[in-house]
């Protein structure tokens, strides 16, 4: 049976292209690297390299519980990959960082994801790429 995209809505074909592109990056991570991470990992640890985030805000913006999150972090931590502390002046949070192992992750998952961001611009064309990115970075509705 053949996958009719006509009938998609602009959210949906979003969602399977987002999807699409994950599954690649992780398939080409796993041909590269015995390490192995879930999805909620490696968005956090993607996110842990963008900004500090407490535990709290992490389990937000990654959409989990505080528990589930806790648990996340716990398992990362256990094996190197990030390191949680609490700051000067606040000990009720901890907050989030990458450790050198898990530094070294992301920046090979960084060249993993370029090297994409490529094929696709040999794919779609430069232009389309950058007109893409344009769109994307624009807040679209009120968040």
């Amino acid at each position: 049976m053949e996958f009719d995209s006509s009938k998609l809505t602009l959210i949906d074909l979003i969602s399977e292209q987002h999807a699409h592109l994950r599954r690649t990056v992780e398939q080409r991570w796993e041909e590269q690297s015995e390490i192995r991470f879930s999805h909620t990992e490696w968005y956090l640890l993607a996110k842990i390299e963008q900004q500090t985030l407490s535990i709290s805000q992490a389990a937000l913006i990654v959409g989990i519980s505080r528990q589930a999150m806790q648990k996340t972090v716990n398992k990362l931590e256990n094996r190197g990959f990030i390191l949680s502390k609490f700051q000067e002046g606040n000990k009720r949070d901890k907050f989030l960082f990458l450790s050198k192992n898990g530094q070294e992750c992301v920046q090979k998952n960084n060249r993993l994801k370029t090297t994409l961001e490529s094929e696709l611009e040999n794919e779609l064309g430069k232009n389309g790429v950058k007109m893409l990115k344009t769109l994307f970075k624009k807040r679209w509705l009120s968040r």
